[in-house]
Order: C-alpha cells, then structure tokens, then sequence
C-alpha cells in the first residue's frame, strides 16, 4: 500500500500539471474566439447601420402607399356616394315627369 501511496504522490502532481497546462490552452483558445466574436459583432453591428438609411426609406414609401390607399378609398367611397345620389335623383326626376304625364293624360281622359 505504501508503494502504491508513493506512486501516486508522483503520478499525481503530474498529472496536475498535465491538466493546467490543458486548462491554459482552453482559456486561451477561449479568449481568442471570445476576441474574434467580439470583432464578428461589431462588423455586424457596423453592416446593420449601414441597413438604416434603405430601411428609412423603405418606411417613408410604405407610408406613402399607406396613405394613398386611404386617399383613394376615401376618394373611391365619394364617387359611389356620388353617384348613388345622381341615380337616385335621376329616378326621382324619371318617376316625376312619368307621373307628370299620367296625371295630364288623365285630366284630358276625364
């Protein structure tokens, strides 16, 4: 047992040292991604400021279709209302002269 203790007590330190030096390569092999993500996301950053005038201008047309569509619904709904007015006070002035005539038809019948 004292043989096996022994072997171990030079295994061991060994084997921790194996481990730092494998933590060290981690931790630096992560700071080095971390560095290339970080410069990722500021090119990416700069590329999405660039997007903002298109985008700008892309929001001021869609509005301005917005807006025209409203106007020729509104514009569109007149004209109907319009229309609808002047037919009705067509039939109105149809259905008057027509009962006009009857009315002086029957006047020369009677």
């Amino acid at each position: 047992m004292s043989t096996l203790a022994r072997a171990f007590s030079y295994v061991l330190p060994i084997v921790g040292v194996i481990a730092l030096i494998y933590l060290i390569l981690f931790l630096k092999q992560l700071i080095e991604t971390l560095k290339q993500l970080s410069k990722t996301l500021d090119t990416a950053n700069d590329q999405l400021k660039k997007l903002d005038a298109p985008l700008k201008t892309a929001e001021n047309i869609s509005t301005t279709v917005d807006e025209v569509n409203q106007s020729a619904k509104e514009a569109f709904v007149s004209v109907m209302s319009s229309l609808s007015e002047n037919v009705q006070n067509a039939k109105d002035w149809f259905q008057n002269k027509k009962n006009g005539k009857e009315s002086i038809e029957t006047k020369e019948d009677e």
